[in-house]
């Protein structure tokens, strides 16, 4: 069910222009799903409700809207409800299962992943795509990537992720074409993590 915005007077703005703001950031995440492990840079310009940071809250206003469920770990703040719901117009739900999307504002080292959709066998594109935000794209083990998209071999680093996170990884890419889809967050600096790619070490 469609939240109610309570209080349309103190939310913060979305895009400047948001016809060409949206296609802009959905050029930008189609050029990360294209090369995972690249960076793109997106929502420079936003300001946002805490603790989103700007890539995520781009991501958000261009591919969120009526006909995409989504669940978050910070849906109980009303600032971040009302902005989501008054500038996208997306239901925010409770049953991971059914999400479409699924934000992840706190930075977790282990997210529970197997509560979310991996699509069916008819349908794979019917899967949740996860948004994680992350502290950097330094300072951890590095990851390589191999898959659709890469040359030889691309790489990734992100600090917070824990080992039991990459061998959850590796079951999720062994599904598919089913499976999660994920886009690390840090500011304005987005990564794309397709399931079609195998992480290793």
């Amino acid at each position: 069910m469609l939240m109610e915005n309570r209080n349309t007077t103190t939310l913060l703005p979305g895009f400047q222009d948001p016809v060409l703001d949206s296609q802009y950031t959905f050029r930008r995440v189609l050029d990360a799903m294209a090369h995972p492990g690249a960076t793109v840079v997106v929502g420079q310009e936003l300001k946002v409700p805490w603790p989103l940071n700007r890539a995520t809250a781009a991501v958000c206003l261009s591919l969120l809207d009526y006909e995409t469920p989504v669940w978050m770990d910070c849906a109980g703040n009303p600032d971040i409800a009302d902005w989501l719901t008054f500038h996208c117009g997306c239901p925010l739900t409770d049953a991971p299962g059914q999400a479409r999307f699924a934000v992840f504002c706190n930075k977790v080292t282990t997210p529970v992943l197997e509560q979310f959709n991996i699509g069916q066998d008819e349908f794979p594109e019917n899967s949740t795509t996860l948004i994680l935000q992350v502290s950097s794209f330094e300072a951890g083990r590095i990851r390589q990537l191999r898959g659709p998209g890469i040359e030889s071999v691309a790489q990734l680093s992100i600090p917070d992720l824990t080992e039991a996170f990459w061998s959850y990884w590796d079951l999720n890419h062994r599904l598919f074409p089913l499976g999660l889809d994920v886009l690390f967050t840090s500011d304005t600096i987005l990564a794309a993590l397709p399931r079609s790619v195998k992480a290793g070490v």
